[in-house]
């Protein structure tokens, strides 16, 4: 499962440039609030338009500027989980997740099926018919999750996931989205602010700085590292990240190139 990104938008202070493929696994973009993290989630899942450049998930074309391609977020395959999880609050947690399910074209015994399955993978059967000002931020979190999986997503994007959540329950969500993502083999990118959270969870890292990507390679490397490395924007160089996780989902394996744009 390819993602190939490569776009450019202005925003109120710098212009979002940003250059990358990747594969499956699980890549951590860090960096301070309002560098662009966000908003290039946005522009993938068609949440945003950029004002040029191309995005491609598995050789769909999702957007090109120049070819008048702009697919709608229903189309596009991309689970997006915002980071406050959005759920539809006059609906109780399984109208939610029949929600995700809406667009699917399946009958109405393979959406129950489907609905039941995952109230039960998320371990909230027992909330089905509670609404989410009656659940936990945790339980929030697992209905959201189930919520973006019904639609069978090619690609998932995770928006500052555990931002709203307290120290404790925020280790336990880890783990637990942890073996969620791990079922899913598939490409995962996780935006957040917080080193430690990227560094369980994610085999590569991508530090972005204004709009640009500055540093890209694997989790622990750069961590490690005494500086930081530059590239990309600074350099005029174009970074290409492959990843191709293992069955550990956080340990996959890195390849990276430069070459001139």
């Amino acid at each position: 499962m390819a993602l190939s990104v490569h776009i450019k938008k202005k925003l109120k202070d710098f212009e979002l440039a940003v250059d990358f493929d990747m594969d499956e696994g699980i890549v951590g973009f860090l960096g301070s609030s309002g560098c662009g993290k966000s908003m290039t989630l946005k522009c993938i899942a068609g949440i945003e338009t950029p004002d040029e450049g191309r995005i491609v998930l598995d050789d769909e074309v999702l957007f090109d500027k120049k070819s008048g391609i702009n697919l709608s977020p229903q189309k596009r395959k991309v689970g997006y989980l915002f980071q406050n999880y959005a759920l539809f609050p006059h609906m109780t947690v399984k109208q939610n997740i029949e929600a995700g399910l809406a667009a699917s074209g399946k009958s109405k015994q393979e959406k129950k099926e489907i609905v039941e399955r995952l109230l039960e993978q998320f371990h909230i059967k027992e909330l089905e018919n509670s609404y989410p000002v009656r659940i936990s931020g945790g339980q929030q979190q697992r209905a959201a999750l189930a919520r973006m999986m019904a639609a069978e997503p090619k690609f998932l994007l995770l928006d500052e996931p555990f931002s709203a959540l307290d120290a404790y329950l925020k280790e336990k969500l880890m783990q637990e989205m942890m073996t969620y993502l791990n079922q899913f083999k598939k490409g995962v990118i996780m935006v957040s602010h917080s080193r430690d959270e990227v560094y369980q969870m994610c085999s590569d890292t991508v530090i972005m700085h204004q709009g640009m990507i500055e540093t890209l390679g694997k989790t622990k490397e750069i961590f490690t590292a005494k500086t930081e490395i530059r590239s990309a924007g600074r350099t005029g160089k174009r970074l290409f990240c492959v990843v191709a996780a293992d069955s550990g989902g956080a340990s996959g394996r890195t390849v990276g190139r430069t070459g001139k744009s």
